[in-house]
């Protein structure tokens, strides 16, 4: 069931300069299951990557939704109710009169809600200009852009998930297998309509297990859930429920929708309209929006637009955490450190390899910042977060990465299942984050999709230069991926400076931080592990990142463009496929703390990446894999040979990047006209579902590392 219905933002005075920094978690929502259109498999993915949600009292989130209705309004609406024979008051107190609890009911579960219906319908009608209806149509999936066929019990309508306000799930029991499902359910709901809708900022949905209801709340910042009233006996709190949701439908954004922007039809489906500051653009196409797909988090969205003129531009929509600054704010910065520490030259060709934005701008609501829900809405209550319990165990099962999403290795990482219910860290605080939009000039194709490798490796050889500079301007960037190198005409472009930090900030702990697959692995580890053996009683000092981790996120890249992909003409017997999968696997587990990917880091020999990849891509990279990772290692155990100080000096930096710049030249030259395939577009046509790959155990722990 549902309920359907200038441009530069100055920086903020009560934000610190530098961002804090934030913890990041394996995104479930980027790998292969998610995508396979399984809906369970897509169902565990959402609910792995939440992990817990909020739980409030009730009359906390609704008034969040909107005015309640006064003592006088509420008795006036009990009256008419009343009246229309919705409600009776006798002997034996109010009630409703036709809705029994559906537990004792004899009737199917379908029949023992419809009474509901009229209840919900009589009781908007008490709201003036209310926009919203009531729609039990449990055997109808609303329309969607996406391959989802989940059915919400009910919904306040229409029948497009984008223009469902409050979806329903409903059980006649009241037992822990009913909760489980309506909380399963329910979440998949929510996770739909934020996702399918860019208009959606937040969204409101009703679980309701025999007489016990209760309200959810999803945004950008986390998922909450009230306490649980009784439907039966807490009529004036039903009333309320529904009366404010009538009241916030006469405002759409009441409701979660972003009237900033407007939705238009064209010949491939549906468009977007912005309006920035003073300036309109509008969409011609997606370039990214996976970042939609995890319910907490940036939700990011990219698109190519036009502005009123008709220039293309690159458009970003995303939720960036309350208390950071804005990426253009901090692109900015790093372009004032750029023009203190680089020469002339430097700087004019540090700007052609940053991508350029033209504008920034926190989104406003009718003049009001749009940022997700405040939470001193709960710090007069109680309040925990529970924790979401996800069984049957999830299957470990690896399976294929699906084409042009950010990769994975397809893999959920082990979760330990915890009983329904169990509250843990009732003193976390309430996560909040800001609607933010950013315009960039450059439009272009990110590394991941550049099918000539010979440009593709000409993309990375420019994203290392941007880097340089970076990092001679005294900044680390801290999120380097194949999404974030950008090929825009002939040029090679770094972008994403979300997580950009200068290299000396007070921040005195660094925590993990960018794309897993690309990941450092003193980052992953949080710690130095090139130090010297008589080292190791010392005291560590705090983990902090620097250049090096940015260059061995170049590495990790380069590696990936490899593995993940073969060249077109890749159909010899001598090539298996198969084994390069595994390989992938082994180097790109997709999970933190593997030892099958420090392992390959620190000891793959040449001869063992010839036995699976193709001759051909050999030949490109099978020399400079092993001899980068071992330049890499070196510069390592020189900048930690004084540990626990560290030498990470001019010199140092110069010596890294220049190996690193000519091992990529290398590559280049050794291209030629060898076009990119993804791995699994091959392997798709041999199995739809691979059902029994699995990632060999590491060979040789223990090992030194290589030095030959």
């Amino acid at each position: 069931m549902m309920l359907s219905v200038t441009p530069h933002t100055p920086p903020s005075h009560n934000s610190p300069m530098l961002p804090p920094d934030t913890v990041p978690f394996i995104c479930h929502t980027s790998g292969a299951d998610y995508r396979t259109g399984d809906l369970k498999l897509g169902r565990t993915a959402v609910l792995t990557d939440l992990g817990r949600y909020l739980r409030v009292p009730f009359d906390c989130l609704v008034k969040c939704v909107d005015a309640m209705p006064s003592q006088q309004d509420l008795q006036q609406i009990r009256n008419n109710l009343t009246k229309c024979k919705i409600l009776t008051d006798d002997k034996s107190g109010l009630r409703w009169t036709d809705f029994i609890p559906p537990a004792t009911s004899k009737v199917s579960e379908e029949n023992a809600f419809k009474p509901l219906g009229r209840i919900i319908a009589e009781i908007l009608a008490e709201v003036p200009k209310s926009g919203v209806s009531f729609l039990a149509n449990p055997n109808v999936s609303p329309l969607s852009q996406r391959n989802n066929t989940s059915r919400p019990d009910g919904y306040l309508p229409k029948i497009h998930w984008f223009d469902i306000a409050v979806p329903f799930e409903f059980k006649k029991a009241q037992d822990r297998e009913s909760f489980q499902d309506d909380e399963q359910k329910i979440i998949w709901s929510l996770h739909s309509i934020m996702r399918e809708d860019l208009r959606h900022r937040f969204a409101f949905g009703i679980t309701m297990e025999d007489t016990q209801l209760r309200l959810w709340l999803s945004n950008r910042a986390f998922l909450a859930v009230t306490e649980p009233i009784n439907f039966f006996e807490n009529i004036d709190g039903v009333i309320s429920l529904f009366y404010a949701l009538g009241s916030a439908s006469s405002y759409s954004k009441n409701l979660g929708w972003d009237l900033t922007v407007e939705r238009i039809r064209d010949e491939e489906g549906f468009q977007y309209k912005f309006t920035i500051g003073e300036e309109v653009f509008t969409t011609t196409r997606e370039l990214a929006t996976y970042g939609a797909d995890s319910m907490v988090g940036r939700g990011t969205r990219m698109y190519e637009a036009k502005d009123a003129k008709g220039k293309k531009v690159a458009l970003k929509d995303s939720w960036r955490e309350a208390g950071r600054q804005s990426e253009g704010e901090i692109l900015d910065n790093i372009l004032a450190s750029c023009v203190k520490k680089l020469q002339a030259e430097e700087l004019a060709d540090a700007k052609k390899h940053f991508v350029g934005v033209r504008l920034w701008q926190d989104v406003t609501i009718n003049d009001a910042l749009d940022k997700t829900l405040d939470p001193m809405f709960v710090e007069e209550h109680n309040h925990t977060w529970v924790s979401i319990d996800l069984n049957p165990i999830v299957s470990t099962t690896p399976h294929l990465p699906s084409t042009g999403d950010v990769p994975h290795s397809g893999q959920l990482s082990t979760f330990l299942p915890t009983q329904l219910g169990i509250i843990v860290q009732k003193d976390i605080g309430i996560p909040r984050r800001v609607h933010t939009r950013t315009i960039f000039h450059d439009v272009g194709v990110a590394l991941k999709d550049v099918t000539s490798l010979a440009d593709n490796l000409n993309c990375l050889s420019g994203a290392l230069l941007a880097l340089r500079y970076m990092h001679k301007a005294g900044w680390v960037h801290r999120d380097f991926s194949v999404g974030n190198a950008i090929w825009v005409g002939g040029v090679g472009k770094l972008g994403d400076f979300e997580y950009a930090k200068e290299t000396d900030s007070n921040t005195s702990n660094d925590v993990r931080t960018g794309t897993i697959h690309f990941m450092a692995l003193e980052v992953e580890s949080q710690s130095y592990l090139f130090f010297p053996r008589q080292a190791r009683h010392l005291d560590p000092p705090s983990f902090r990142m620097n250049f090096l981790h940015d260059i061995e996120s170049v590495w990790w890249a380069f590696t990936w463009v490899f593995f993940y992909n073969t060249d077109m003409d890749a159909t010899n017997v001598d090539h298996s496929s198969d084994a390069q999968w595994k390989a992938y696997q082994v180097a790109f587990p997709g999970m933190v703390g593997q030892t099958s990917r420090h392992h390959f880091f620190l000891y793959t020999r040449r001869k063992e990446l010839e036995n699976f990849l193709t001759k051909t891509c050999f030949n490109v990279c099978g020399p400079i894999i092993p001899d980068f990772a071992d330049a890499l290692i070196d510069d390592y155990d020189t900048a930690e040979a004084t540990f626990p100080s560290l030498a990470l000096d001019d010199a140092l930096l110069n010596d890294m990047h220049t190996k690193a710049a000519a091992y990529l030249n290398d590559a280049q030259g050794r291209a030629g006209g060898i076009e990119l395939c993804p791995l699994s577009n091959l392997l798709k046509q041999k199995r739809p579902r691979p059902g029994d790959e699995t990632s060999p155990p590491p060979k040789n722990q223990g090992k030194k590392p290589r030095r030959d």
